[in-house]
């Protein structure tokens, strides 16, 4: 059972001592322990950014990876899921670390959109936790559309929020589709992390 496939420092990591692995450090996993998710963060990074960076050629699909890759493992603790055996942590960051960067490259390869979950209009949701919702959503894309370059931000605005021609755009920002696929992806990862950040500040009542 020792058998590696391929050269993964993250299925090497079975192969060493520490740290152990246990039910202990799954339940500090779970509940939330600063210092255990940092270390988990911090013995974990660089074999995950070798397996990216094998897998992914942009180093901003590398980075926004990786952020995707501790993020989601992160929300399966503490949401209160575990593992059956412990020591299979590596194989389980392993997995992934291996889906995400296959979403990434199928993002890569075919449109994506930036709000695939997003709500419908205000109008169109009378329930008034619906709106506050949308409302939260509205304002995260705003923040994000505000922390990118000028003409990143311009581009997407005018794609997403106006709906214009994507070919035509283009062509007037001097960007060929691939790029604008990236753009639209990595915008589509930061909105999914701000929203389940802003989530887990509200606490577990709130979807």
């Amino acid at each position: 059972m020792e058998a590696i496939l391929e050269p993964s420092g993250i299925l090497n990591l079975r192969r060493t001592a520490a740290p152990l692995f246990n039910d202990s450090y799954l339940r500090a996993l779970r509940e939330r322990d600063e210092n255990t998710e940092n270390h988990f963060v911090s013995y974990f990074s660089r074999p995950v950014q070798l397996k990216l960076q094998a897998r992914l050629r942009s180093p901003e699909l590398v980075k926004d990876a990786r952020q995707e890759t501790f993020l989601r493992i992160l929300t399966y603790f503490r949401t209160g899921k575990t593992l059956d055996n412990p020591a299979s942590l590596p194989g389980f960051v392993h997995t992934v670390c291996h889906n995400v960067a296959l979403e990434l490259l199928r993002g890569y390869t075919r449109h994506d959109q930036l709000l695939e979950n997003a709500p419908e209009p205000a109008d169109s949701a009378p329930d008034p936790e619906d709106r506050a919702a949308a409302e939260e959503r509205k304002q995260i894309v705003r923040q994000l559309l505000g922390e990118l370059a000028d003409k990143d931000r311009e581009l997407l605005r005018r794609v997403l929020l106006e709906e214009e021609d994507k070919d035509s755009v283009c062509r007037e920002f001097h960007v060929d589709r691939g790029y604008l696929r990236v753009l639209l992806h990595r915008a589509r990862l930061r909105f999914k992390a701000a929203l389940l950040q802003s989530q887990k500040h509200k606490g577990p009542n709130k979807k």
